[in-house]
Order: structure tokens, then sequence, then C-alpha cells
């Protein structure tokens, strides 16, 4: 299953924001895998793509971070997989 997350940093939070991602990066849980991640140049947003087994398993990922940042997180399919549910 694919999770695309979305995250805003507050300013006041972004110099402990990126303290943290230093010291220990993103620690992936058992059954997530990272796709791809990117930050914007204003050091104050974040994308990225997950493969997980279930949304447990992004709750995970993410907890550590929520006292700082704010999470939109949504599951997604490849369109070959719509197409399959819409018929072509």
């Amino acid at each position: 299953m694919l999770f695309v997350c979305y995250v805003t940093i507050d300013p006041e939070n972004r110099d402990e924001s990126i303290k943290r991602f230093k010291q220990g990066g993103i620690v992936e849980p058992e059954g997530v895998k990272m796709i791809g991640a990117w930050i914007g140049l204003n050091q104050q947003e974040t994308w990225s793509i997950f493969e997980a087994d279930d949304a447990a398993s992004i709750m995970k990922l993410f907890q550590p971070w929520t006292d700082l940042n704010v999470h939109q997180i949504a599951p997604v399919m490849d369109f070959s997989e719509l197409a399959d549910y819409v018929g072509r």
C-alpha cells in the first residue's frame, strides 16, 4: 500500500525539526519502506512517498514528529491500479 505524506514545519519548530532529523533521521518501522522524499527550499515543507503494510505502520513512523510538525497522510494508488476499478 502506498502513502503520500505532506508535512508542514512551523517556522518556530524548523531548527528543532532539522536538529532531530540530523540526530536520528526518519526511522522506518518494520513494514515501511521510503520510496522518495523531498524538502522545499524554504525548509518548511516536505513531501514523501512510503510503501507500508498498513496505516498503523505509517502512524508509527510519524508519531515521534507530531510535536513539531503537521502531517497530512493519504493512501494512494497507481493509475494502472485505478483502471482495474473503473474499467477501461
